[in-house]
């Protein structure tokens, strides 16, 4: 029953929705449910390729910022990517630093919470099932984006079904290639360095 929404709360919510975040959209208010999440993975991710240089290419072609859910850990996984593309070794110090360089390491929880990730994490060997769990709850909230945004635009009569059919079908599509495409985009900027 705790997942469930009162109706008066759920009309609440829809009036609040630009006040309460930038990003949210209309599933996570419609359905009563918080979205698919794996904190405790996304927090393995991170501590393991804080703790351990060969970790990032076992899920680089896995992961980019948008698949983490926690905004914080968005911020962490794109000052790894950043280091990484300017061959920078990637550890504690050189992760907060090029956080506290762009202005991000209090948004991602500061150094005391870089230092926490380490801390939760003895070995990175199941690095990759954790990247891949990450992944997948993703992908499931970007299907649950892409069939609310075609439920509620089914509802309008002045759409063109035709057109949404299109619209859904291409952003399905596009959720396939970007998850197909990162993969190969990382792996070819691993064979080149």
């Amino acid at each position: 029953m705790a997942d469930k929404m009162d109706p008066l709360e759920s009309v609440s919510s829809m009036r609040n929705i630009g006040k309460k975040s930038k990003k949210a959209d209309l599933s996570t208010y419609v359905f009563g449910k918080i979205q698919p999440q794996a904190i405790p993975m996304e927090e393995a991710v991170l501590g393991s390729i804080l703790i351990n240089k060969d970790a990032l290419p076992s899920v680089i072609d896995l992961l980019r910022p948008d698949s983490f859910y926690a905004e914080s850990h968005k911020l962490i996984y794109k000052a790894i990517l950043s280091l990484f593309e300017k061959l920078q070794p990637i550890d504690l110090l050189t992760v907060s630093e090029e956080l506290r360089s762009k202005g991000e390491l209090e948004q991602a929880g500061g150094a005391f919470y870089l230092v926490d990730l380490t801390n939760k994490i003895a070995s990175s060997a199941n690095i990759e099932h954790h990247a891949r769990i990450v992944s997948q709850k993703y992908i499931q909230r970007e299907l649950i984006k892409i069939s609310t945004n075609t439920i509620k635009d089914a509802y309008e009569d002045t759409t063109d079904v035709f057109e949404l059919l299109d619209k859904a079908e291409q952003s399905l599509f596009d959720v396939t290639q970007n998850n197909l495409k990162q993969g190969a985009e990382a792996m070819s900027s691993l064979a080149s360095k």
